[in-house]
């Protein structure tokens, strides 16, 4: 049986993405021939792609630039059914993603301007939030600044899933804690948000300071899972030399949606793998 469709508030970043795969061997300062592609990309913009495209209702609010990269991405966004009503439009040029990849697919670098960020300020968030949003729950992304998050977080009655977004910006997501459903870290971003020497630690913290259910991604390894009751690891499906670039946008998205249908830490780290190995097989089949 197919699970009821559900309204999703997405708080975060849209970016477009400059990814250049090398098709020889990485090697440090030099011109590698291989290709480069241009498409929208930002983890809150691809969580909301994600849930789009599962059927879900989904308003993006983040701050859109006054350019033409701005334009493709918000028809790529009608494209998609992903509303922009909440977006901001701003001064700041379109955020844009730099990254190189080498012949494997791994990143070995990138530079990201975000600056159109800071559009999304703690006064903003709040006028717009004040209109009275409706939604069965919102995905916070750590591209919000500290008091920006601090006032969703502080407004919003639904239930909160956050994306800590890198092992940087993870710290601020500390202030809201105890207001989060879920949070869906990976290794290095639970570990410097935390200070803990291990997942399981890091887990053990984050509850203790009020997050309900903790989804650690372990690339390969699988998600470590955790709330007051269960935890344990859940391990993916082999993927022979795939690249697990975006597998963690898919997975906030699934634990986004079992989160809203009230489902169990065990069988919201089974969906949440599933949603990941799904995301990775299309991507190897493509090669997108």
């Amino acid at each position: 049986m197919k699970d009821r469709l559900k309204r999703f508030l997405v708080i975060g970043g849209m970016n477009m993405d400059i990814l250049g795969t090398s098709h020889t061997p990485y090697t440090q300062g030099d011109s590698l021939p291989g290709e480069v592609n241009l498409g929208p990309g930002g983890v809150g913009r691809n969580i909301a792609h994600h849930l789009a495209s599962a059927g879900h209702s989904v308003e993006l609010l983040c701050p859109l630039g006054k350019d033409t990269l701005a334009d493709l991405l918000k028809t790529a966004c009608q494209q998609m059914n992903i509303g922009l009503r909440y977006a901001v439009q701003t001064s700041f040029s379109t955020s844009t993603y730099l990254a190189i990849h080498d012949q494997e697919g791994d990143m070995r670098c990138a530079v990201n301007d975000m600056r159109a960020m800071d559009a999304l300020t703690s006064d903003v968030i709040s006028d717009l939030l004040s209109k009275g949003i409706q939604a069965d729950a919102c995905v916070l992304d750590a591209n919000l600044s500290a008091s920006a998050l601090k006032t969703a977080a502080n407004m919003l009655s639904m239930p909160l899933i956050a994306d800590p977004v890198s092992a940087v910006k993870c710290v601020r997501l500390l202030p809201i804690l105890d207001r989060l459903a879920a949070i869906k870290p990976n290794r290095l971003e639970a570990l410097a948000l935390t200070g803990a020497s291990s997942v399981e630690k890091a887990a053990e913290f984050l509850l203790q300071q009020g997050v309900q259910k903790v989804f650690i991604s372990l690339g390969k390894e699988g998600v470590y899972f955790a709330d007051a009751r269960d935890k344990g690891l859940m391990p993916v499906p082999d993927i022979s030399q795939a690249s697990q670039t975006g597998a963690g946008d898919a997975m906030t998205a699934s634990i986004a949606v079992s989160t809203s249908l009230v489902l169990g830490v065990l069988e919201t780290a089974k969906r949440a793998v599933q949603a990941s190995h799904h995301y990775l097989q299309n991507k190897q089949m493509t090669g997108n």
